[in-house]
């Protein structure tokens, strides 16, 4: 029997209630309702399915701003299980992002893709990204950060430092992506 994206969409949010994404605390409610609106906006930016999962998915292992975690790193089949195998992969980059790290090679004008290196905060490896890694882990950023800013009590004014990101990162982002977040903030590009 075929597994709809329907039915995976549904598997995920039952994992993701059963692993308590609803009673755990995020900046401004619950993580499953930041996770909702996260996904919410990959789809209306046109991000492929894989990304929209990975979007419900992004914090399951914790990020680099948001320590609590739904599952341990040393259970990541359950979530592929759950996910499939290429949003895992997706939600894994994600939440292995050392950011202080990397966030400033994206936002350099001076960068170019070779340049790039990614740094694993779990594992401590670093490596080039592949452009394929840069756009979704970038696209994925947006959707989340804004999914934020949209929801912070001040509105998107309140994270100037978002407008800024976004800005100097767009080269790295889908068209739709780079397009929906300025948008969204108010600012142009």
């Amino acid at each position: 029997m075929t597994t709809t994206a329907a039915d995976r969409r549904a598997q995920v949010l039952e994992f993701l209630r059963r692993h308590d994404a609803d009673t755990t605390p995020h900046i401004f409610g619950d993580l499953l309702t930041h996770l909702l609106g996260t996904e919410e906006l990959v789809r209306a930016w046109d991000g492929s399915e894989p990304l929209a999962l990975a979007a419900l998915g992004h914090a399951t292992y914790g990020t680099d701003g948001f320590e609590p975690h739904l599952l341990d790193l040393d259970r990541r089949s359950q979530l592929v299980a759950t996910i499939g195998a290429e949003p895992e992969e997706l939600v894994y980059f994600y939440a292995s992002c050392d950011r202080h790290a990397f966030y400033p090679q994206l936002t350099s004008p001076a960068t170019r893709h070779g340049d790039l290196v990614f740094r694993d905060r779990f594992t401590g490896a670093a490596f080039t990204p592949t452009p394929g890694q840069v756009t979704r882990f970038v696209d994925l950023t947006y959707a989340n950060e804004v999914e934020l800013a949209a929801s912070s009590p001040g509105g998107p004014s309140e994270l100037t430092w978002l407008a800024d990101f976004c800005r100097d990162a767009g080269r790295w982002a889908s068209p739709g992506f780079h397009a929906g977040a300025l948008a969204l903030l108010g600012t142009g590009g």
